[in-house]
Order: C-alpha cells, then sequence, then structure tokens
C-alpha cells in the first residue's frame, strides 16, 4: 500500500495525536485504521495450529451426517485426505474441481487440496451439464471430486453426457475429447460409481511416502498462492472463476472472527449457506479454524425447519444466512404446532444478498438475534469489503452496510473514475489485502475490474463522513423511466414494510413510450391474499408516481443463486414473457 505522502487522491490525512486520530479535512473515501497485523500465514500452518490450540474443540458437527470431530481429529483427517490427493501424482498447481453439497467431505477437501499443493475449484450443485463442462474446461481441471447424487442433480450422469467414455475407463485414466486435461473423477459415494475413484479406497492406499511428500509440499508453500478458485454468482449471467489465494482467505476470515468476537469465547456456528461460496468457506470453515470455533452444518442444502434443529440440539450461539435464509426461518419458528429452543443465539451474519430492515427486525424478535452483522462484500474481495457494528445506534446498523473492515481502502467514484463528496452516490471501490488475484485465464476481464489496485463492485453506493456505506443497488439494475433515475432498492423496501408482503423485488422492463417501467415481483405471506391495486395504492401513499410500479406478479419465488442472490436479469426476461412485452 502506498504511504501517506505518495497517496495523490488522499483528501483526507490522519495524525496522530496524544495516542487519536485526527481528521484534518473533507475526506471522498475512508481508510480504516487496523487493529492489528496482518497474517502471514498458510492455510496448511492454520490447519496445524488449529489441532495444537484447539485439539479438544468440537470441530465440525454434520448433523444430516451424525457426526461430529475435533479439532484433532479434524487435522488427522485432513492429512489423510491431503496424501490421498498426493497419491494421485498431480503436478503442484493443478487446479481440481469439487461439487458436493454441505457435508464434512467438503471441509476435508477443502483444506486438504491446499496441503497436497492443488488449486481448488469450487463447483456450484445446481449447475447442469453445460456449466459444469464450461468449469471444468476453462479452468482446465486435472481431477474432479463429486458427489454422485444430490438434490435433483445426478452428478454423474451429467458428468457422462460430457464424458461418455467415463464409464468404461480405468480410473485414473479417463480420455475425453471435450476435457483432456481431466484424468480423474473421485466419487463419495456408497456406492460403486464405473470409471471413478472410491473416495473411501483412495484413503485406503495412502503410504507413509504420500504423507511424507505432503509435509514437504506444506513445507515449501508461499501465503500468497493461489488456493482457490470461486465462481462469480452469475446474478448477470456471465459466471468468472475468481483466484484467491492464502493472504486473501486467511485475513478476511481473521478480520471477520475478531469483528464477530470468536476471540472472545468459544461460539458454534450454525452454517446455512453453501461450502461453495466465500459466505460458508471463508466466513465459516476458515474463520472457524482460525477461532476454534464450532461449525454446525443443519442439511446437505439449506432448510429452515433442519436450521432451527440445528439450533435447538447443537446449542448454536451463532446463525448465518442469507436474507431469504431468514426469512424461512422466521416462517417456520412461527410454524403451529413447532417449538424451538432459540435461547443459546447471541448473534449472526446476514449477507449475500440487500438486507431488509423489516428481515433484520424479524431475525432479532423472532430467531433472538440479539446482535445482527451486516456483511458487504463479493467474491472477488475474499469477500467481506465493509461490516456493521450492533453496537452502534440502530440507525447505522439496520440502514447501511457498516464501516470498510480493517487494512481496507473504499471509495466512492462517479463514471469518470473521480471520488464523489460524500453522501453522493457512486461506484464502491476497495483496496487492500483482500483484492483477488484475477480471474483465471480472463487477462481482460481482470484489467476491466481492477485498476490502479482498485477493484470496482460495480455496486452502486455512498458513503457518509464517519465512514458508513449505504448500498443502494447494482448499477445495471438502475431503472431509467422517462428520464428518472429509479433504484429498486427503494421501492423493495417500503413494500417490505407491507405487512402481507413476505418478499419482494423489483426490476425494469422495456417501454416503448418511457424507456422503461418498473415490475414488482411479490411473495405473499401464507394465509395473507393481495391484490395487484393493493401493492399500487400502498405505494402511491408512500412514494413518488413515477416510482410506484405499473407491473406487479404475484410469485412463490424468485431466481436466485445457490447462495440466495438474486438474478435480477432472469426476473426481466420472465417479466417480459409473461408480460409479453418487445424487447
Amino acid at each position: 500500500m502506498m504511504p501517506f505522502a505518495a497517496c495523490r487522491w488522499l483528501c483526507v490525512r490522519f495524525q496522530r495525536y496524544q495516542g487519536h486520530l485526527l481528521r484534518r479535512h473533507l475526506s471522498y473515501y475512508h481508510l480504516h485504521p487496523p487493529a492489528g497485523p496482518l497474517l502471514p500465514m498458510t492455510i496448511a500452518e492454520a490447519v496445524d495450529r488449529a489441532a495444537a490450540a484447539y485439539g479438544d474443540n468440537i470441530a465440525v458437527t454434520s448433523c444430516h451426517q451424525s457426526l461430529r470431530k475435533t479439532y484433532t481429529q479434524y487435522q488427522n483427517d485432513i492429512d489423510h485426505v491431503a496424501a490421498s490427493l498426493v497419491s494421485l501424482g498431480l503436478p503442484v498447481g493443478s487446479p481440481i474441481g469439487i461439487m458436493m453439497p454441505n457435508m464434512y467431505e467438503w471441509t476435508l477437501v477443502q483444506f486438504a487440496a491446499v496441503k497436497a499443493g492443488l488449486l481448488l475449484v469450487n463447483i456450484n450443485t445446481a449447475y447442469k451439464a453445460a456449466e459444469l463442462e464450461h468449469c471444468l474446461s476453462n479452468m482446465n481441471c486435472h481431477a474432479l471430486i463429486l458427489s454422485d447424487k444430490f438434490a435433483r442433480q445426478d452428478h454423474y450422469r451429467m458428468l457422462l453426457e460430457i464424458a461418455p467414455k467415463l464409464e468404461n475407463s480405468t480410473p485414473g485414466e479417463l480420455k475425453s475429447s471435450r476435457l483432456p486435461l481431466l484424468k480423474h473423477v473421485i466419487a463419495v459415494s456408497d456406492n460403486c460409481v464405473p470409471g471413478t475413484h472410491s473416495y473411501a479406497q483412495l484413503l485406503d492406499s495412502v503410504t507413509k511416502e504420500h504423507r511424507d511428500k505432503m509435509h514437504k509440499i506444506c513445507s515449501q508453500m508461499q501465503f500468497d498462492t493461489p488456493i482457490n478458485v470461486q465462481f462469480t454468482s452469475g446474478t448477470t449471467g456471465k459466471i468468472k472463476g475468481a483466484v484467491l489465494s492464502h493472504f486473501n482467505v486467511l485475513n478476511n476470515a481473521f478480520t471477520v472472527g475478531r469483528l464477530m468476537g470468536y476471540d472472545k469465547q468459544h461460539d458454534s456456528i450454525c452454517l446455512n449457506v453453501p461450502m461453495m461460496h466465500c459466505f460458508g468457506c471463508v466466513l465459516g470453515t476458515t474463520c472457524a479454524l482460525l477461532y476454534g470455533s464450532t461449525v454446525v452444518m443443519p442439511a446437505a442444502s439449506f432448510s429452515g425447519a433442519a436450521a432451527l434443529k440445528a439450533v435447538s440440539e447443537e446449542r448454536c450461539t451463532t446463525l448465518y444466512g442469507t436474507p431469504t435464509m431468514f426469512i424461512d426461518m422466521i416462517r417456520k419458528v412461527d410454524a403451529p404446532g413447532t417449538s424451538h429452543d432459540l435461547s443459546s443465539v447471541t448473534k449472526g451474519i446476514m449477507a449475500g444478498a440487500q438486507c431488509p430492515p423489516e428481515v433484520l427486525k424479524g431475525a432479532m424478535d423472532k430467531l433472538n438475534v440479539k446482535e445482527m452483522h451486516i456483511g458487504y462484500g463479493s467474491t472477488e474481495c475474499s469477500p467481506i469489503i465493509t461490516f456493521s457494528d450492533p453496537s452502534e445506534p440502530q440507525e447505522k446498523w439496520i440502514h447501511t452496510v457498516g464501516k470498510p473492515v480493517d487494512h481496507v481502502e473504499v471509495k466512492i467514484v462517479d463514471k469518470e473514475d473521480r471520488i464523489v463528496p460524500f453522501n453522493t452516490r457512486g461506484e464502491l471501490c476497495a483496496r487492500g489485502y483482500l483484492v483477488f488475484q484475477g480471474y483465471y485465464g480472463d487477462e481482460l476481464k481482470t484489467r476491466q475490474a481492477v485498476r490502479n489496485n482498485w477493484y470496482h463492485t460495480g455496486d452502486e453506493a455512498t458513503m457518509g463522513e464517519d465512514g458508513h456505506v449505504t448500498i443502494c443497488g447494482r448499477l445495471t439494475d438502475m431503472i431509467i423511466r422517462g428520464g428518472e433515475n429509479i433504484y429498486p432498492q427503494e421501492i423493495e423496501e417500503v413494500l417490505y414494510t407491507h405487512s402481507c408482503v413476505e418478499e419482494v423485488q423489483v426490476c425494469g422492463v422495456p417501454d416503448d413510450r418511457l424507456g422503461e417501467e418498473i415490475c414488482a415481483w411479490v411473495k405473499v405471506k401464507g394465509g395473507k391474499t393481495l391484490a395487484e391495486y393493493d401493492i399500487k395504492d400502498f405505494c402511491n401513499d408512500r412514494l413518488s408516481y413515477f416510482k410506484v410500479p405499473k407491473y406487479v406478479m404475484f410469485v412463490d419465488g424468485f431466481p436466485k443463486t445457490i447462495s440466495g442472490k438474486i438474478q435480477k436479469f432472469k426476473m426481466r426476461e420472465e417479466s417480459i414473457r409473461k408480460l409479453k412485452l418487445k424487447k
């Protein structure tokens, strides 16, 4: 990071005087003073340190697998899986894919791949064959670890569509014209899966030589080495593979863990979010690893009922989830004939999408979440950029996404990349250790996203004089109706206050006269009824006339990524189709 004197856009200077930081004059961006140094550590070192420091603590509880492991057992299992991956003979740095739901084996592979010197590629369990092929091909994957079936997806059959020769191949000798580098497929299954290595048998094949080689790889590891590729969530329809290093992941997890108070007490984290995304594998498993916390996985995929059951039975102190997940848990806790003991819950993280104030209040009232932290970030930033502090006045932490976290700079810029005044809308940009190493194999998109070391998020935001950030929405989501700029979030937040609305999203649709019109998708609470005029009248009383939706569609759900982010491009396409509009 540049020294202050060399930083030419520094409009704020800080001066130390009697232990205090004094602001001299107006800031157009915010530099958060760090609480401590960054960690020059590798994941391998973090695993060994956790076993030494927290050996008897429960590391992972997988409720749906009826399994729990201490940190000592966890380290042994990770090392065993790492040695088994070494036995495949893959060159150090080789990309390997993982396509599995939340389960104990996922957490082992996450850390074992690093100890084996491999680059782990997280693949969405909801992907179809074409998306899977895109990932495996573009990431040059040498191996794939998969669960043969999950929910409605048959991952093995899907792979056969791409590589039909797999079924008759000897394990480790796949020859596929469409995936020429993919040689090994490892099936985590109780059944014999033709052409694949059995996960259990691969573990049985480990020798002392494999373990010794694994330890040698760990001893030569650098903390700025790439360890993970995570795909952007596809809210715009375009997925890209963001490459993250030890340094990115560990320091973001370390920072969030401290802000959550994991350094002050032992916490049990109810991990509802998918492991394949940063929320799960950075703020979940990696964060727990650094502080000796317990990760509790209620189910293979999110279930509100399973989450509440896990909290009751495992005495979870912390709830993780997207706004949609919290909405589902709130609904389940109110269901007739159910009883849940949520007295152990003290705090939570809500992230992954816009967090409506009404949902926040519902989580506090119904789920006993006394301290709800709002996290804002992106996959490309490891992921957390800003984090809220519930000890601040309610107006600050409910209506903003907090301040930039330690060691992170944030600025808000206009279309010409000029920093804007406080409380002025612009694009949020971030700089610091957290910025990813680039999109795998795509230098052009990397250069477009990172300019002068600043990552451009594509999110519109404002910043107050105290550094609090408010997210206004995606720049691409803004609706321009007859020359008026309309922000969907403003309309959504108004509709969330309607007593009969459970969930709402707003998008723009084409209009011959005005360019765009407003379309609201509304999910009505169970047992309630609403008509189109109810929504329009409600908005008319609270919004300018040009912000009132012209179209209202009542829906049972919304197109979302598996991490819970709304895919507004799909909403727009579906609205155009159903309303029979011209594109």
